[in-house]
């Protein structure tokens, strides 16, 4: 039973984070390698390398040029083997942590910024999705429904699919959402006559749902990239930001095999620091994020050796995708005395497939298993859960429900023993699959950059830099956040422009 979603470590630890010299990633592009293959493919030649000289490469196949070739090349580099399968003005080649990293040169991306809201009130709709139309690239809206999404050049003339639960869902082009970035989302209202209610009970839904896991979920292993973040505050004041792009390998959901977690790239930003302040570290931050996907790894109110320790009802169903969805409400049984969860899942109706679910530990179980989240407390502290709540959604791609995005929110409360110390800290962390696809047959997912449930997430690069993802998508931060690092920069930018003190 996944009970524990991240541990947090009090007592300050001393991380470093040893990056590769350019010279040492210059070399892996200058190793001599051998390559002689008749009338093939971009991607069977990049197989052959693969396989006879032990390298790891990420691209994604869709992008390679279809022509086939002949390659008759011995004793030159990997660079120049690159140079003559991929023409240079329109991919990038990259190499981060030992890995060879194969990209579209995008020279003009389309960037466009709005927000989205209710049309009945003009109240912000947080966390919905927009994506290209009939393609794996999406964006989602903060808590306030603002959005930043990120157009590769190549689709400048496509379509931008709007979707979020209980709402309308609308396609618009990119023009129309330059003209006007404030679009109002209609809700949609379900009149039950109009439904063929075919479950008679949740038990029936729910076996019906782990039944059809193999129809609904993708069988094929996926490349995903993937922004992640983690905020800490104290008493509602942010003291900490970290964010990185991660790469996550999907294993099959029918496979027993799991989901393996990378870094490619982040930044940090510390701020509003106290001499009381408790320093909280996140273990295994990105790997216990992904064990969220409940439907691979059941929890316990989705598990049939665990259902009659919960009551579940109907309550009124939803339209998503255009399609209706049953929500289910689930809480303990009052008589149960062990770790529980209350919350809702959704379920579409026709294939069951679990697309939502939003549960959090109650009091009880906070209480029975607080001693879980704290790995290690500082002498002379007391630290106890307060709640515990999580998210996660799924998307349709190719007619195959997805991991897309999760939310963890927990929240400690922490007391100095003997002094009158007693403070809040909220831990929130966030994952979005921006982007997908078939992980090619041959490639390797190599060690390098892993995340493993014991490690800490940190970071060693600098001060906050709006520009610093350049062409990647990434949630954007709410209007407290933002004000946050706006005044560190602005500080940071006041201290190194202050004239210098003459000692007289």
């Amino acid at each position: 039973m996944g009970l524990l979603r991240s541990c947090i470590v009090l007592p300050f630890f001393l991380l470093i984070w040893f990056k590769m010299p350019a010279q040492e990633s210059m070399s892996l592009l200058e190793r001599r390698i051998s390559c002689q293959i008749d009338t093939a493919t971009v991607e069977q030649i990049l197989e052959k390398v693969v396989d006879e000289n032990d390298l790891f490469f990420s691209y994604n196949p869709d992008i390679l040029p279809r022509q086939r070739s002949s390659l008759q090349l011995l004793n030159v580099t990997l660079g120049e083997l690159l140079g003559k399968i991929l023409p240079n003005d329109e991919y990038k080649i990259e190499v981060i942590d030992n890995q060879v990293i194969i990209t579209l040169r995008e020279i003009s991306s389309i960037k466009l910024t709005g927000r989205l809201v209710d049309g009945r009130d003009d109240d912000p709709v947080p966390y919905a999705t927009l994506t290209i139309a009939g393609e794996s690239i999406g964006t989602m809206t903060n808590i306030d429904g603002r959005y930043d999404f990120i157009i590769p050049s190549r689709f400048r003339d496509k379509l931008i699919s709007i979707r979020c639960i209980g709402f309308q869902p609308l396609e618009l082009t990119q023009k129309e959402l330059i003209t006007n970035p404030n679009i109002k989302l209609e809700p949609i209202t379900i009149r039950l006559r109009e439904i063929k209610v075919k479950p008679v009970d949740v038990a029936e839904v729910l076996k019906n749902f782990r039944s059809n896991i193999g129809k609904n979920y993708e069988l094929s292993t996926q490349l995903m990239i993937t922004f992640y973040r983690e905020t800490i505050k104290r008493d509602d004041q942010y003291i900490g930001v970290w964010e990185a792009i991660m790469e996550m390998l999907k294993s099959p959901y029918t496979s027993g095999a799991t989901d393996r977690v990378r870094f490619l790239k982040g930044r940090k930003s510390n701020f509003n620091k106290t001499f009381n302040d408790v320093s909280l570290k996140i273990q295994g931050g990105p790997w216990y994020i992904t064990t969220l996907d409940i439907v691979r790894n059941l929890e316990t109110f989705l598990d049939p050796q665990f259902e009659n320790l919960y009551r579940y009802r109907f309550e009124q169903p939803v339209m998503y995708n255009g399609r209706v969805t049953w929500v289910i409400r689930f809480s303990r049984k009052e008589e149960v005395d062990f770790p529980c969860y209350y919350g809702k899942i959704l379920i579409d109706a026709d294939t069951y497939a679990l697309v939502n679910a939003e549960f959090g530990l109650d009091k009880k179980s906070l209480k029975m298993n607080g001693d879980t989240f704290i790995k290690k407390e500082p002498h002379g502290f007391t630290t106890r859960p307060e709640g515990a709540e999580y998210t996660v959604n799924y998307r349709l791609v190719d007619d195959r429900w997805q991991f897309y995005s999760a939310r963890t929110d927990v929240l400690f409360a922490v007391k100095k023993n003997k002094k009158n110390f007693k403070t809040e800290y909220r831990s929130v962390s966030d994952i979005l699959v921006t982007q997908q696809y078939s992980f090619p047959r041959k490639a390797r997912f190599g060690p390098e950059g892993l995340f493993r449930a014991d490690d800490i997430f940190s970071d060693i690069i600098g001060q906050y830099d709006p520009e610093f993802w350049g062409n990647y998508n990434v949630i954007k931060p709410d209007d407290d956040l933002s004000k946050a690092l706006r005044e560190i920069e602005t500080t940071k930018k006041d201290l190194n422009n202050s004239d210098p003190e003459i000692d007289e």
